[in-house]
């Protein structure tokens, strides 16, 4: 059953949360989404809906990209803006097939499943990077479609091992992409289709003083235009949809998808400033000459400025999903998919990587490779666990900061930290973290804890630390509020002892969208030594939204 009409029943966006670059195909059943987290980790997240409305998070393509020194934040490498960039997901002949390239690595992945939730996965590595590619299936043939104000096509073989491989260097398909533009962001992140009697490729522009666009390309072959095939282009998607209180800078780059009843959709995405870029729902219907035509509501907002979230499947005000919920860390019974995996030795060879028995809840990725030795959830049963392993001179080059997205127009988190185990110079609390960062936490000095409250500036240095509160208590409750509505874009922070009565700390954080990190504000729960190693803290649970009042430590 398709999403009908409903789908553009639902206030916009579908997910008011930082789900940029969708990609969408459907099985028949199901209806599946890549997105880009950049950094994180585990790596390229894959949702799951019935409907195209309501998402929840079913897998990832493993449990990290790569191990390199810039994707784990060793020897003062980072990966902050880069690691994989706009994927591409695709069903053909019950296999689904997820590709994406990676900045970091200057390489492009091609995973493969019969199962998203439970693998097994295979892995191809392929040399180069190809910028925001299309995986494309065609009669038995295999290409990415790809590129940055051009379109190139390079055919995929299979080697001995049944692994993805080059075939044969790339053909230049278009050779300027953007359409009716002069200057700006040239067109990119290809979205490619056979429909019907036409090769379709779907791309985003942005020109210089207007809002992003999305553009069609279209062709009856693969012939390049240097070699005489006929290719036109197209603006198809001129619209800014205003989005609780901001006007929006245009909804754009995105692939299309076609329900069970016949219907066809387009996902896309618009910049919501700090928050990131959330998904906008489109239906699309063909005129007569085979042209996607794009109806995009602009008339329905994002909701109230009382939003967030219920927690443990909660809905927020701009559709449903379970991109933000509470956690009571108890140890999941079997590991995630994305741990089952045909060729996992090239990631798992250290004991870094190597899983822990520890399954977190799918909603968790960690801000870079984890160390999977200095965290658990059984060294005691129902608490998250985090030691440290290494020394960091803050939050943004600590390893094992554990995350999830914040929600608009407003949400808020809390956690219940056991500090007792903590050693002179440790740093742990919750932040609201870009580069533009801002936390609540518990440190130690002079074998004294106290509570502070911290923000950044658009560097990532901090030029702001509270007054210490001194602390006595081993267990504090933390708290971090977001509000975007009407582009407030603040976070304030504060503590607990009782969990009754919320004591504010410091002052608010204004959020700012950064390019040097390339994603929205997450919740960040984080412990880190800047001293010794060896010192934990233990996290009873992680609540959001009306899940957070009346709780107690």
């Amino acid at each position: 059953m398709g999403p009908g009409d409903r789908a553009l029943a639902v206030a916009r966006p579908v997910i008011f949360a930082d789900v940029p670059d969708p990609d969408v195909v459907h099985d028949g059943r199901h209806y599946y989404m890549v997105s880009t987290t950049m950094y994180f980790a585990p790596s390229v997240p894959i949702m799951r809906s019935s409907d195209l409305v309501h998402w929840t998070v079913a897998g990832y393509t493993g449990p990290i990209l790569d191990d390199t020194d810039a994707l784990a934040l060793r020897h003062g490498e980072n990966a902050y803006g880069q690691g994989t960039w706009a994927a591409s997901i695709r069903y053909h002949e019950g296999t689904y097939y997820v590709s994406v390239g990676s900045l970091t690595t200057q390489q492009t992945y091609v995973y493969a499943t019969p199962s998203i939730e439970d693998g097994p996965w295979t892995r191809s590595v392929l040399d180069g990077y190809a910028h925001d590619q299309s995986l494309l299936f065609d009669d038995g043939d295999a290409y990415l479609v790809y590129g940055a104000g051009v379109i190139d096509l390079r055919r995929l073989a299979r080697d001995d091992a049944q692994a993805f491989v080059w075939d044969g260097p790339a053909t230049r398909l278009v050779d300027h992409a953007s359409v009716d533009q002069t200057g700006g962001l040239a067109a990119e992140g290809a979205h490619a289709y056979r429909i019907g009697d036409h090769y379709y490729v779907f791309m985003i522009q942005w020109p210089t003083g207007g809002i992003r666009q999305e553009v069609v390309w279209r062709s009856t072959s693969l012939t390049p235009q240097s070699e005489g095939g006929t290719w036109e282009g197209r603006v198809v998607l001129r619209q800014a949809v205003p989005v609780a209180g901001r006007p929006g800078g245009g909804v754009a780059q995105g692939g299309v998808v076609q329900a069970a009843d016949g219907q066809w959709y387009a996902m896309l995405f618009q910049d919501e400033g700090p928050l990131g870029r959330s998904p906008q729902l489109a239906r699309v219907t063909w005129d007569e000459d085979g042209w996607p035509v794009y109806a995009l509501d602009a008339t329905v907002s994002a909701g109230a400025r009382a939003g967030g979230l219920r927690g443990e499947g909660g809905a927020s005000s701009a559709g449903a999903t379970d991109l933000l919920v509470s956690d009571d860390f108890d140890n999941l019974p079997t590991a995630a998919g994305y741990w089952n995996t045909a060729d996992a030795g090239g990631l798992t060879t250290s004991d870094e990587n190597a899983w822990n028995g520890s399954n977190l809840g799918l909603t968790w990725q960690w801000n870079h490779n984890p160390d999977n030795r200095f965290w658990s959830l059984t060294d005691r049963p129902g608490r998250l666990r985090l030691t440290t392993g290494s020394i960091a001179t803050g939050i943004l080059d600590a390893r094992n900061t554990l995350t999830q997205r914040t929600c608009g127009p407003a949400s808020a988190a809390a956690i219940s930290l056991d500090v007792a185990a903590m050693k002179d110079g440790d740093v742990a609390g919750l932040s609201a973290y870009q580069q533009k960062y801002g936390y609540v936490a518990v440190e130690v000095a002079g074998g004294a804890r106290r509570l502070v409250m911290r923000r950044a500036d658009r560097r990532g240095d901090v030029t702001f630390t509270s007054a210490p509160v001194p602390l006595t208590a081993t267990t504090v409750l933390l708290r971090v509020d977001v509000d975007f509505c009407d582009a407030v874009d603040r976070a304030s922070f504060a503590y607990s002892l009782d969990g009754a009565a919320w004591t504010p700390i410091g002052d608010d954080l204004a959020m700012e969208y950064s390019l040097d990190h390339f994603t929205g504000y997450r919740f960040a729960i984080f412990c880190y030594a800047t001293a010794e190693t060896g010192g934990h803290v233990d996290v009873d649970w992680f609540r959001v939204g009306d899940d957070i009042e009346g709780t107690t430590s």
